[in-house]
């Protein structure tokens, strides 16, 4: 199998992204205009090109099966509602991975792909076959990040193009991202929201907006939200092109989220932002890890 691997920006592509976020007119002009060239009629047809010229592999990959899941029945409920839950991280790996992270400062995103337990997560037999399944191509791992959310004061309203509004994401023509809450989420402490079945339900006037107001995701799909809580350790797959939004938080919340696609291409990358460098290298001193940050 070929192995599945992570990689950065190149440099022009750093720079180029660096100068749109000075003109956030722009940015929001180009992004708009993307959405709606990636959204049209033709997108069944790109997909299918795509998994033509990378159809899944048959043999299963190397290394050990973490997880015991029924990549049949979860690659069904993400098709049909675009999330599905898939049980919870093993205690053991759990309680290694949050020595890491219940150490770590606030901020947004940061690089965590060659953490042991994370890394064997990635590899996990079963869920690779998910990710294979679903996109029908051998995937790409596009980000592997950590999202270390701060509490948030409730007095202050979500500014325009907050995660708590709805929104989707989507990385190239086909994705799919699995998230492990690694501390306890409840519906007032950060949870995620999805509205099922949205994946496959965008208009036009969706593509080129910032955000959806929660009034009309109430009366376009009515009772079709879905609050995903659960002990630290839950794990659930998601389309993000699907409509989705994080609750308020109001304590420290972290997640960890892993992104694959069925191609790679210039637009493809993700948000990433600086690496938690300082504490992986304490953490990992010896290992191959040091060369990559």
């Amino acid at each position: 199998m070929r192995q599945i691997k992570n990689s950065g920006e190149t440099y022009i592509q750093a720079r180029i992204r660096r100068a749109l976020l000075t003109a956030p007119t722009l940015t929001r002009t180009l992004q708009s205009c993307r959405a709606i060239v990636h959204f049209g009629p033709w997108r069944h047809a790109v997909r299918a090109i795509i998994r033509m010229a990378r159809p899944p592999q048959k043999e299963p990959p190397e290394g050990l099966s973490l997880l015991q899941i029924d990549s049949v029945q979860l690659v069904k409920a993400i098709r049909s509602d675009g999330v599905v839950r898939a049980g919870a991280l093993p205690s053991d790996a759990l309680a290694r991975v949050r020595a890491i992270t219940d150490r770590l400062p606030p901020g947004e995103y940061g690089e965590f792909f060659d953490i042991p337990d994370v890394r064997a997560l990635i590899e996990c037999a079963a869920v690779v076959r998910v990710a294979r399944e679903y996109l029908q191509a051998e995937p790409v791992l596009l980000e592997c990040n950590l999202v270390v959310a701060h509490a948030e004061n409730p007095d202050v309203p979500a500014g325009k193009g907050s995660q708590r509004e709805f929104h989707f994401d989507y990385a190239g023509w086909h994705s799919l991202n699995l998230f492990v809450y690694l501390t306890d989420v409840s519906a007032e402490s950060g949870a995620h929201q999805v509205v099922a079945g949205t994946h496959d339900a965008r208009t036009f006037w969706d593509a080129v907006r910032v955000a959806i107001p929660d009034r009309e995701i109430s009366l376009r799909f009515p009772n079709r939200t879905l609050t995903i809580t659960g002990a630290a350790g839950t794990m659930f797959f998601e389309d993000t092109s699907a409509f989705h939004r994080r609750r308020i938080h109001t304590k420290r919340r972290v997640m960890l989220n892993i992104l694959w696609a069925s191609h790679r291409s210039w637009l493809s990358k993700g948000r990433l932002v600086p690496k938690y460098s300082d504490i992986l290298r304490s953490s990992y001193p010896h290992s191959q890890l040091n060369n990559r940050l």
